[in-house]
């Protein structure tokens, strides 16, 4: 896999993959950034929360299982004293709409995050920062 990250001003950076599609990054405030950009810790959490929410919707309909709605919140713990700012657990919260059980969801989801994980990146993040998730059914 490719990208192509090209800086534009200061801390603004313009990254570029595969798919042609570009992405504003940013900085966070603190340290110069203006807000031109996604900071690459929220691009980290909308590949994982992305990746984890493709690969459920995999996993349920190849199990016959119809959904009409998958939302996926993610929060995390975080060591925020000096360098690096790494994390060491992340939660899902993972709402689901649609003609299935939590056991279902749940079911989905191990496969989708742990071993042998479809989800890629979900399972690769697993191993250093612990993934953990709470199943809401909206009916």
């Amino acid at each position: 896999m490719k990208v192509r990250v090209v800086q534009k001003e200061d801390f603004h950076f313009v990254g570029v993959g595969e798919a042609g599609r570009e992405v504003p990054i940013d900085a966070a405030g603190y340290v110069g950034g203006k807000g031109r950009g996604i900071r690459p810790p929220e691009l980290l959490f909308h590949s994982i929360a992305g990746c984890v929410g493709i690969h459920l919707y995999e996993a349920l309909h190849k199990e016959g299982k119809h959904t009409e709605h998958i939302e996926i919140e993610t929060d995390a713990e975080r060591i925020t004293e000096g360098y690096p700012k790494v994390f060491t657990k992340i939660y899902l919260f993972v709402k689901v709409k649609g003609d299935v059980s939590e056991e279902d969801v749940k079911r989905a989801l191990d496969k989708t995050i742990f071993d042998p994980g479809t989800c890629s990146i979900a399972y690769m993040i697993n191993k250093v920062a612990p993934i953990e998730y709470k199943i809401e059914i909206v009916r």
